[in-house]
């Protein structure tokens, strides 16, 4: 059962209780992210996240707060994506109130000296120099910047080295200011919590401002859009590839059935994708189909990693399975996927941190987190004619997008792949 609660400030709080547990987790998700970035404060949403840690007024350096959370024998992390930020801390249930404590203090009480941003904007370039370093990481940028037609939805999340230096204490309180408003903010916990939750979250989190602040409007000018193929020419070993379609929103009703197409084509190892590319052709170490649901947009990718020798044929074979999708799908892969589904969102509940994370993510960005039993009934009433007709919607002639890492320069062959 998951209850919900709404403070007088406008903070949401949403709670799952399981009596089970010997653990309390708490997710703070606020809803701002890169999408919310102009291109002169690219990576501030990341920037911030990581500042966050640096020492408050109450906790005044990191090793402070990180010894306080070790004391606690707790788990903490953060998060960032093109529409939210996150926060979490995980503990024995009787350090609930403290972690509420640390973070509100740290989300929304963190000193952003000048100093500390200085520091840290080394820490996020070598973040972005790994990232470059790390092609099956980076491709999605590049397939992304090609896939959506707003700018700010295409920008990545970790943002360009240039803008990271350029951000100072000032323009980061500003944003925080901005955003981190109560009507942005989710409180979501999950685990063994007291019969008092809602007063103890009441007594941390009453006194942030109130008030929202929603996107930036979308602009159309992401000069990248109309490309079919982007190769980001570089000397690998491996060639890594993001080939897709822009697809459904966490609002859209066949998101259900989208998540189980992705599941039948390559969502484990008895995948189709799997078993063709990696099993019977050895062409990849890594295949694999996900799909991404945001607020007003999605995304339906295959990534894999693949023989350098091999790329175009693997492409080919992918857009083939792609396209024999639209018709030949089984009643019997659609069984076996919607099992699989459940299985997985079943032992996702193991974990209170996995629960209060689901449930807040799903909350921030305009969906509704609903409990196990009735998340397995909307995947139990898809149909097969509605999975092959998702595949028909989104797999529609001259849809498909290809970003690449790889020692090529000729987009063109490529893009001939995807049109044939």
């Amino acid at each position: 059962m998951i209850e919900r609660h709404t403070l007088k400030n406008g903070v949401r709080i949403i709670a799952q209780k399981s009596k089970n547990s010997f653990a309390a987790s708490v997710v703070v998700a606020v809803k701002t992210g890169s999408r919310n970035e102009t291109p002169d404060i690219h990576g501030i949403s990341h920037f911030l996240e990581h500042m966050c840690f640096k020492g408050t007024k109450k906790r005044p350096t990191a090793p402070d707060i990180a010894r306080e959370i070790d004391s606690m024998g707790g788990r903490n992390n953060a998060f960032t994506s093109k529409e939210f930020t996150g926060y979490y801390v995980q503990a024995d249930k009787k350090y609930f109130s403290q972690s509420l404590d640390i973070l509100s203090d740290i989300a929304f009480n963190s000193v952003l000296s000048q100093e500390e941003i200085e520091k840290e904007s080394g820490t996020i370039i070598e973040e972005i120099n790994m990232y470059e370093d790390t092609p099956m990481y980076n491709v999605s940028d590049f397939f992304e910047q090609i896939l959506f037609e707003n700018a700010q939805m295409a920008q990545n999340v970790v943002g360009e080295k240039k803008t990271i230096q350029a951000i100072n204490s000032d323009v980061m309180r500003s944003y925080r200011d901005k955003y981190y408003r109560a009507g942005n903010v989710i409180v979501s916990c999950a685990g063994n919590l007291p019969d008092d939750y809602v007063k103890q979250i009441e007594e941390f989190f009453s006194n942030i401002s109130k008030g929202t602040s929603n996107y930036i409007s979308p602009k159309k000018d992401n000069k990248l859009y109309k490309k079919k193929v982007y190769i980001n020419k570089k000397e690998t070993e491996q060639a890594h590839i993001y080939m897709g379609v822009e697809a459904y929103d966490i609002k859209n009703p066949s998101r259900y059935a989208q998540e189980l197409l992705a599941t039948i084509l390559g969502g484990n190892m008895s995948s189709r994708l799997f078993i063709e590319v990696r099993e019977k052709r050895g062409l990849a170490y890594y295949v694999r189909a996900s799909v991404e649901a945001n607020s007003d947009a999605g995304m339906f990718a295959v990534k894999a990693g693949l023989s350098i020798s091999k790329t175009e044929d693997a492409v080919k074979i992918i857009k083939a399975e792609l396209e024999k999708s639209k018709k030949d799908i089984t009643v019997a892969e659609l069984k076996r996927a919607k099992d699989y589904i459940a299985g997985t969102m079943a032992l996702n509940q193991e974990s209170s941190i996995n629960v209060a994370d689901e449930n807040a993510l799903e909350d921030i960005i305009g969906g509704k987190s609903l409990p196990l039993e009735e998340r397995i009934k909307l995947y139990e009433k898809v149909t097969l004619d509605e999975v092959r007709g998702v595949a028909q919607e989104i797999f529609r002639s001259g849809n498909l997008k290809l970003a690449i890492i790889g020692p090529y320069a000729n987009e063109e062959k490529f893009v001939k792949i995807l049109e044939n």
